[in-house]
């Protein structure tokens, strides 16, 4: 098949979830012979590379001039993403619509409704983006429940005015009708069952055409960095607690810290290995009593962390649709603490062992059940329960579908 991969989360210094689940993507599909080129952002100055996708990246969505002051304003405007949107539609058709799929890795969801019917267009949703404008549906330091739009302005402004609380809610409620109108016109992936309920919980009943495929990894490639790392001596007899992640207020690593009494790091080698915008406030409040900060660390070397630890921690206070970090963690047999909370439950169905995820209510619950950790011995199997190579036929079965009602759809008009 011809396929065009579509990501404004590449080409970047530093790849995230969206656009690490897209280059996986497209390598996969390269390796098993279809002929797929990525479409991207245009680089911003010192970006080089493509991010380690080994096929044909087109650098062509121009986001110049589409910030529209909304922090200044203190609105959610209801123009600049359809805007943004049409940024994207408008590359995509510089492209050519001849591609027997076009599947879309962005935080757009409107994108969908700018696309005539007879293109086989699939939009896989890695976020709360479909329905929420921040993403991430986490405010006040706590997930959020609102479904009324004019709430939503308060993420906006901390107190927003009458006029302000107008606009925003419009936003939001044009955010949401687009999300309906292109998930109904074109085939939409959601990554977890979580994520695709909540979205049918907010827009009410509608003919989605909708599928739930579960992120994945690279099996093969967690081998050959288990391979490929070198023993490392350790005499210390204190089990080893691992973190990674972007250290903000979502992803909880201040909260679980602040969780940690001074007995448990007495015990415990407690490592957190992200940058972020906490990263500062939470070093200097925990490195002193013994926490190591390892800062931003390449995947590889995350994976052997992961390897080597007793117990890896996925603190997330947000609703993570499909921890990736979490996946990581289950196929190196690594016993993982999480918050059960969004998609995360899900992920007990690739599990190596029973109780390998082990979930919580709240933070107090997690660190008095992890203070039993005990050491193990480092991962040497990995399992492929999750491999993007066992993901691909339900992925290739979404592009043929498409195209089985494109070319019917040819035949009857």
């Amino acid at each position: 098949m011809r396929i065009l991969l579509v990501s404004e989360d590449l080409p970047v210094a530093q790849l995230g979830g969206a656009g690490k689940h897209a280059v996986l993507l497209g390598n996969t599909l390269l390796e098993a012979g279809h002929q797929v080129e990525m479409l991207g952002r245009v680089r911003a100055a010192g970006v080089e590379g493509n991010n380690a996708f080994n096929g044909v990246l087109h650098a062509d969505i121009d986001f110049a001039g589409t910030g529209w002051k909304e922090h200044v304003m203190g609105v959610f405007n209801p123009l600049r993403r359809a805007h943004m949107a049409r940024r994207v539609w408008q590359a995509i058709q510089r492209r050519g619509l001849d591609w027997d799929a076009i599947h879309y890795h962005g935080h757009f969801p409107m994108l969908g409704a700018l696309v005539p019917q007879g293109v086989n267009f699939v939009h896989t949703l890695h976020d709360q983006g479909s329905e929420c404008i921040t993403k991430i549906r986490f405010r006040d330091n706590r997930p959020c429940a609102e479904r009324d739009p004019a709430a939503c302005a308060a993420c906006a402004t901390p107190r927003p005015n009458a006029l302000q609380a107008h606009v925003s809610a419009q936003a939001v409620r044009s955010l949401r009708d687009q999300a309906r109108v292109a998930f109904t016109r074109h085939q939409a992936i959601f990554v977890s069952r979580f994520l695709e309920t909540r979205f049918r919980e907010v827009i009410g009943p509608a003919p989605l055409r909708a599928h739930v495929i579960h992120n994945f990894i690279d099996a093969a490639d967690l081998r050959r960095q288990l391979d490929a790392a070198a023993p490392e001596p350790d005499a210390s007899p204190r089990p080893r607690i691992f973190l990674a992640g972007r250290v903000d207020a979502a992803k909880g690593f201040a909260a679980f810290l602040d969780a940690l009494p001074d007995a448990f790091l007495q015990r415990c080698e407690v490592t957190v290995a992200g940058d972020g915008p906490d990263l500062d406030n939470v070093r200097a409040r925990h490195a002193p009593r013994g926490v190591r900060f390892s800062g931003w660390q390449p995947l590889a070397a995350v994976l052997r962390a992961t390897a080597r630890a007793d117990a890896c921690v996925v603190p997330s206070i947000w609703e993570e649709p499909f921890g990736t970090t979490t996946l990581e963690a289950l196929a190196l047999g690594r016993p993982v603490y999480a918050l059960a909370r969004g998609g995360t439950p899900e992920l007990a169905a690739y599990e190596q062992t029973p109780g390998q995820l082990r979930l919580f209510h709240d933070m107090r619950a997690l660190v008095a059940d992890l203070a039993q950790v005990q050491r193990s011995a480092p991962a040497r199997a990995v399992s492929a329960a999750a491999d993007v190579r066992q993901r691909l036929p339900a992925i290739l079965a979404v592009y043929e579908a498409g195209l089985a009602g494109r070319i019917e759809r040819r035949h009857t008009t």
